[in-house]
This record gives structure tokens, sequence and C-alpha cells, in this order.
């Protein structure tokens, strides 16, 4: 097996099924912009095909599981492509699982499930209840923080790996201290915040969130960060740590930092392949798991220069001094008006007050490493 190369799938086993309505839901906007918005609940030969032909590939998998909700399709659904990776898998397989959950129908079974079968675990919440009950109500209209509560205890009573997922609008942004607080509380040391995305075809470049806004987040996020790092809490956060890697020499590891689009497979419920969650639309289609190989794949995304394009940035981009840091940022974040990244801004207010203190920490990770 080629231990140093990796596949990575992103499953959609109930398409852009969810019981949740969050006003900002960027995969349901971008459902809504193509032919077939919504693809049902992935069946059983779907499955199959996705399993047979990724360990025919003879290398590391990460199978990931996203929606949408990926718990609607039911527990049996996993249950059975567990079942599968054991029949098709090879003696020195080795197979990451991660499940990203709004949380809401995570009860007892589905943690002992993931327990027992490793996975990581992403739970999608805002830090705060009043805050995150703000975008992300239920179908019905209810509230959803109180089932997310509970299901974040499920995770930690049958001690599943999981992080906290926090999108950021204005209202997390202009509260980060008690949103902050708040997952703290929860022991929640392992931390995303995701800048919230604009529809895809809205005139209105802040919807949701303001660079200004933004940028102030950021600064007095990593001053509550390295505070409790003084204070004894090994809290991980994301976007810092790919920050510090990138300063200490090495690459980042999350594909928005990297400065170009990474090769990933996202599959529909319907075996539809697309080259990103963020791209899953019509013009962007790479083939069908049921019926073509990873071969045609990869020259359907090789033809539509998938990876090419992002590569291209403005000169304003490459000539800022914090371009190595940026690398001019997710094609998905592209201001319409100014054909840059929309939170170049914001990342100059951070690096503008913080820099130096990324800098030192760096050399600590360092000094610490060679120990």
């Amino acid at each position: 097996m080629n231990k140093n190369k990796v596949i990575s799938l992103m499953i959609k086993p109930a398409s852009s099924t969810c019981n949740l309505k969050c006003d900002y839901c960027f995969y349901l906007d971008e459902s809504f912009n193509r032919e077939s918005p919504n693809r049902g609940f992935m069946n059983y030969e779907t499955m199959e095909n996705i399993v047979s032909k990724t360990f025919a590939q003879n290398c590391r998998i990460s199978f990931i599981f996203q929606g949408g909700e990926p718990s609607l399709v039911g527990l049996n659904w996993f249950e059975k492509f567990i079942e599968l990776e054991n029949q098709y898998k090879k003696e020195d397989s080795i197979i990451d699982h991660f499940f990203q959950t709004n949380g809401t129908n995570i009860e007892e079974d589905w943690a002992i499930f993931f327990s027992k079968n490793d996975f990581l675990v992403g739970v999608s919440y805002d830090g705060h209840n009043r805050i995150h009950d703000i975008h992300r109500s239920q179908v019905n209209g209810k509230k959803s923080s109180r089932l997310v509560n509970k299901g974040i205890l499920n995770l930690k009573k049958e001690e599943v790996e999981y992080n906290i997922l926090s999108v950021v609008t204005n209202e997390v942004a202009e509260n980060i201290d008690i949103v902050y607080q708040g997952l703290l509380d929860k022991e929640a040391y392992f931390q995303q915040f995701i800048a919230c995305l604009n529809p895809m075809f809205d005139s209105s470049e802040n919807k949701y969130l303001d660079p200004n806004v933004y940028g102030k987040f950021l600064i007095r996020l990593f001053d509550l960060w390295t505070r409790s790092l003084e204070d004894g809490y090994n809290v991980s956060i994301r976007l810092f740590n790919n920050f510090i890697s990138i300063i200490m020499g090495y690459p980042p590891e999350a594909c928005d930092m990297m400065g170009n689009c990474s090769i990933q497979y996202v599959i529909e419920a319907d075996g539809d392949i697309y080259p990103c969650d963020f791209f899953c639309l019509d013009s962007y289609k790479l083939g069908n798991i049921n019926s073509e190989s990873f071969k045609e794949f990869d020259k359907q995304r090789s033809d539509i220069k998938f990876i090419e394009n992002s590569l291209i940035k403005p000169d304003e981009c490459i000539s800022c001094k914090y371009f190595n840091l940026c690398r001019g940022g997710c094609p998905r974040y592209t201001s319409k008006e100014t054909n840059k990244f929309r939170f170049c801004e914001s990342y100059k207010m951070l690096f503008d007050a913080r820099l130096d203190q990324f800098g030192k920490i760096a050399k600590q990770v360092m000094a610490n490493n060679s120990k």
C-alpha cells in the first residue's frame, strides 16, 4: 500500500436534507443553484461502489461524512458501511473516519458507534445557546441548542473524540468573549471558527459577516486563546494552528490556506462526484461513482482546470507582505466587487496587531519539539 498517498472522500449520504433550517446554510443555497437540488438518501449500491472502488486505490483513505445532516440516513446505514469496509479492506489498510453533524440526533447509540469505530466527530455549534439559536433553528422553527448540548454530552460520555465548529457571523464575532467561554465551559478544547459564506448569487457582500468586525474578532480570539494557553488550557484553534505551521515552514493542513485547491472527491447521495464541497454545481461535476473511475474523475478535474484556476491570484495579493500566510484565501471567499479574498483586510488587521506574538509561539513550539 502507498501510505504516502491519501485519498479523501467527502460523502453526503443524505444530500442537502437536514432537520435544521439554518438561514446561512451554504450547502442548501448551493443545492438550489443546480438542476437537481436534493438527491435523496444514498442507496446501498452506491455505498458499495464507493467502498469497493476506493479500496482498489490501495492507499490511505479518509471517509468524511457531511450533509445536509448525515445522521438522517440512520445508524443502520453507517453500520452497513463499516461492514463493507471490513469486507473490502486489505490487511494493511489505514482508514480515517470523520463525521460532521449538527449534533441534534446524537443519542447514546450513535455515540457508542462512533467510539467503537474511532470516528472523529465535528459538531456544529455556535458557542453559546442564545447566539447559536439566532441562525440555527429546527425545521419547525424551534430552537436547536438544547438538542446539540445533549448530543455533546453523549459524545463525552462515550469518550468520542470530537471538536466544535462555529460559524462566525457578526453575532458570534461581536460576542466572542461569551462564545469562547461557553466552549471552555463545555470542555471543548478543539475548535474551528469558519467565516460565514455569502449566498452564491447574493449581491450583499457583508450579509452575515462584516470584514472589519471579523478582523476585530480574530484579534480578540487570539488574545483569549493565548490567555488560555498561559492559564494551562491546551486549546487548539485550527486557524491559528495553521498560521503557526506556516511560520515554522510547514505546509498548512487546511485546504483553504494552501493557496490552491486540492484533490478531493465530494460524493452526492446519487453518486455524482464534485471537486469541492463549495463547488457542488452542475458545471463542476466530475462524473458518477456508479459508472466511472477515479482516473476519469481526475481527468475531468484537469479538463475544467479546477486546481489550475485556483492558483491565479490578483497582483495586489502576490505583492502583499502577508501573502505567504494568507495565500490569497479560498476561491469561494472571493469578493465579487474586488476579485480578491473577501477577508483580506481582516487578516491584515490580525497580522498587523499580533504577528510578532505568532512568531514567538512558533519559536516556542520549535524549541519544545527539539527537546
